[in-house]
């Protein structure tokens, strides 16, 4: 008789993800992918609410030349208790020095990814100093009128005119 042999299924992942969003934000000043996500304890014990620092986790993340990103600290934050065979809601916080302001890195999570870039930071406006308002001249006399204009004279004279010697300007006969 034909012995069958069954090979047993893998037990089910302790922990499961399941990713619901993904951004960049900035955490105690270090570029960090955020991800919210539904997490299902298939493990005997209950996760407590709460941030677990070292918890395994499925994530990779990757740089724009397709590097994969180092020295990763990783923690998660349960929003409640998550009883054995139950799901809660949780957020994954994935922090490196090396994701630095205006690049861009991927979150492979399994066959799924996202594309995060962090933004620069905007620069501080300089303070505008305040400028002293210009002072003003003095109001002068106006000057008086020249020859050229007037055909010589004093000014406000009416008389008759002549041509100077030359003959280019003007003078009172």
């Amino acid at each position: 008789m034909p012995t069958e042999s069954f090979s047993p299924l893998p037990p089910p992942a302790a922990v499961v993800y399941n990713v619901t969003a993904v951004k960049a934000k900035r955490i105690a000043g270090d570029n960090c992918v955020v991800a919210r996500m539904i997490v299902t304890n298939n493990g005997l014990t209950p996760l407590e609410q709460g941030t677990l620092t070292g918890v395994p986790s499925p994530f990779k993340l990757v740089n724009a030349k397709g590097v994969t990103v180092r020295s990763v600290a990783k923690s998660l934050y349960l929003d409640g208790n998550v009883l054995p065979g139950h799901q809660g809601t949780g957020v994954i916080s994935l922090c490196a020095p090396s994701m630095t302001s205006g690049s861009r890195v991927t979150l492979h999570h399994g066959k799924r990814k996202w594309k995060v870039g962090f933004t620069k930071p905007k620069p501080k406006p300089k303070p505008k100093l305040e400028r002293k308002p210009k002072q003003k001249r003095p109001a002068q006399a106006p000057r008086p009128t020249s020859n050229a204009n007037n055909g010589g004279g004093y000014p406000g004279y009416t008389g008759p005119r002549c041509y100077a010697p030359g003959g280019k300007t003007w003078k009172p006969c």
